[in-house]
């Protein structure tokens, strides 16, 4: 590559020393022409500035005389070299205040992170203080202190003190996130205040989730004002959203709020006899917990209620679970015989449905295909306490009073002889 310049040098310069002359007198002389040529276009500017500087001379050489003079010269140069570095050094001196500052922000959050609080407050408030110039890597340092002396406040539960440092930042050109802070602290901090309406923090919070859609916190204000208000189905609304959009730390309890709620909405609809409400509502909680059992639980009260008992106990049974078989249970002793046993094998496919067929059967005056049942669960099962309870039922429909009077004492006898069990509590649970 070096050697391709070098050529192309010498081609462009061939034709230049071709026309120039062979006598290098006559060639400084035409090399000095041009040179001469300029001074002669540029001669009177030249003579100009020699008279001025002729000039200066004329006058800076009397001072120079005397002691004042020289002192006062001094002075002058002095002030004119300030300023002129001044001039120039203006921008870097301003880069290194907002710098500085950045730095001092930098060394607040680290002292906060270590629980240093003291000393971060501290520089927070100098951070916030600052009016200078702004450092360009983040000009939103000192929005941002405000913001971290407010949370700061908050924490202490100087609720002014937090409403002092919000009232200080400038929202108009704040980025996202400061601005999602700035609205999360300023709902919290009127929150926690007390002396703001229900419906003015409700205008508030509704205007922050229409910014911030999917924000929890803000999310939780409308939740629990509609809470406080009594409003069910409001409360449903805004929990459902915030088990939606809750980070992955809070999102299993969000959702098992929501679920919680949504039973206990169902529960509710049923007691006031509105069954279509109820089975609106467990059709939400199938769809909110799909592996869960608390929906097809609450479809089949519904079922219960309308006098479906065939289908509740499907249902009930679909769960798998040991409250669908209680659910079962508190069926058939309300309303024995309302399922026949070979039903209920079929609708619940767990060991435990043994003792209620085992139930089912002495009732009906099947003795042997009690015994045979209750037998195969008991093994199946172990000797829980609530195996023995439901035991002792079927010996008592069975005839076998004294039999069940002893499973009933060797059942309070072991409640009683397991660790930590209370015997006022073991002998009204037998």
């Amino acid at each position: 590559m070096g050697k391709m310049g070098s050529l192309l040098r010498k081609g462009l310069w061939a034709p230049v020393k071709a026309i120039l002359p062979k006598n290098p007198w006559l060639r400084v002389l035409c090399y000095a022409l041009p040179v001469l040529l300029l001074l002669a276009l540029f001669g009177p500017a030249l003579d100009v500035v020699l008279k001025l500087v002729d000039l200066v001379i004329r006058v800076i050489e009397p001072m120079l005389q005397t002691t004042v003079g020289r002192v006062l010269l001094l002075l002058v140069v002095l002030t004119i070299t300030s300023l002129l570095l001044f001039w120039l050094l203006r921008g870097r001196v301003r880069e290194m205040r907002a710098e500085a500052t950045l730095g001092r922000h930098l060394q607040a959050t680290a002292a906060l992170v270590g629980s240093d609080r003291k000393k971060s407050h501290e520089l927070f408030r100098r951070v916030s203080k600052y009016r200078g110039p702004l450092p360009k890597r983040y000009p939103h340092v000192v929005q941002d202190a405000n913001l971290k002396l407010a949370r700061q406040s908050l924490a202490s539960n100087n609720v002014d003190a937090a409403l002092g440092w919000l009232a200080r930042c400038v929202e108009p050109g704040l980025p996202k996130e400061l601005t999602r802070s700035l609205v999360q602290l300023r709902l919290q901090a009127l929150r926690r205040q007390g002396e703001v309406l229900p419906a003015t923090l409700r205008r508030e919070a509704e205007a922050a989730v229409g910014r911030f859609p999917d924000d929890v916190s803000m999310l939780a204000v409308l939740r629990d004002l509609a809470e406080s208000e009594g409003n069910e189905d409001e409360v449903l609304h805004w929990q459902e959203k915030i088990a939606k959009h809750a980070p992955p730390a809070t999102a299993v309890r969000e959702r098992q709020r929501y679920v919680d709620a949504l039973v206990a909405a169902g529960t509710t609809a049923l007691d006031s006899g509105n069954p279509d409400a109820a089975k609106k509502l467990a059709k939400r909680l199938q769809k909110a917990e799909p592996d869960g059992p608390s929906g097809k639980l609450l479809l089949g009260d519904v079922h219960r209620a309308a006098g479906e008992f065939r289908q509740a106990v499907r249902l009930y049974g679909g769960t798998r679970s040991p409250t669908g078989l209680d659910r079962i249970a508190e069926l058939l002793t309300e309303h024995p015989g309302a399922v026949e046993p070979r039903e209920l094998l079929s609708s619940c496919p767990m060991q435990g449905v043994l003792l209620l067929v085992a139930r089912e059967l002495a009732r009906a005056g099947e003795h042997e295909r009690a015994e045979r049942a209750a037998r195969v669960a008991a093994e199946a099962l172990g000797p829980t306490p609530t195996v023995c309870a439901v035991l002792a039922e079927v010996l008592d429909l069975l005839g076998e009073q004294q039999k069940a009077q002893l499973l009933r004492e060797q059942t309070v006898a072991q409640l009683l002889s397991a660790p930590g069990v209370d015997s006022g509590k073991a002998a009204k649970d037998s």
